[in-house]
């Protein structure tokens, strides 16, 4: 089963990278988890763009979620919302449906007490737009993330390792069901 990660943070040593780093690094048979690359290669959507034929960037991007059997998201919050780069990536699958009945995981990570709540709320009504497979289980938010995974993304807290790993298991059942029998 192959996971697409996609980090809503460009920073160098971002957490929600890290993150995703140490949902590979647990992740067990089947689930294969790629990191993808940062989607500030991405340009800004433009519906004049939006042809059979977009950039080439927009194209590549297309075939990695396509490719991919679900996607699991990490992103911080900025000013009460996600980040505009990754906001700009969903915008340039609404019309082609990348991710149309796709499993979906959300992770949410924030260096203080208070969680990512308005980020997770955003993305997940962008989510639902797109008309992804989501559910509660496949969804986790980790505040004071700086204390519980370094950079490399090794964790270091037991009951962060616990809820990762229930995500990915709920993620990997959510792929089982979607797939036609």
């Amino acid at each position: 089963m192959k996971i697409l990660a996609v980090s809503g943070s460009l920073r160098k040593g971002s957490s929600n990278t890290a993150l995703l780093l140490a949902a590979k690094r647990i992740a067990h048979d089947p689930l294969q988890i790629r990191i993808a690359d940062p989607i500030d290669r991405i340009p800004h959507f433009n519906p004049d763009l939006d042809t059979d034929t977009p950039p080439k960037e927009v194209m590549e991007w297309r075939r990695e979620l396509k490719e991919a059997d679900a996607i699991l998201f990490s992103s911080p919050e900025y000013a009460f919302a996600i980040p505009g780069v990754l906001k700009n990536a969903l915008d340039w699958i609404v019309s082609s449906a990348e991710l149309y009945g796709k499993p979906v995981g959300l992770i949410n990570a924030s260096p203080g007490y208070g969680g990512a709540s308005k980020a997770q709320e955003a993305l997940l009504g962008l989510l639902n737009v797109l008309t992804v497979k989501i559910n509660d289980d496949c969804i986790l938010s980790i505040p004071s993330v700086n204390k519980k995974v370094d950079r490399e993304g090794n964790i270091l807290d037991e009951q962060t390792e616990k809820e990762l790993r229930n995500c990915l298991q709920s993620l990997e059942h959510l792929i089982q069901a979607s797939r036609p029998s």
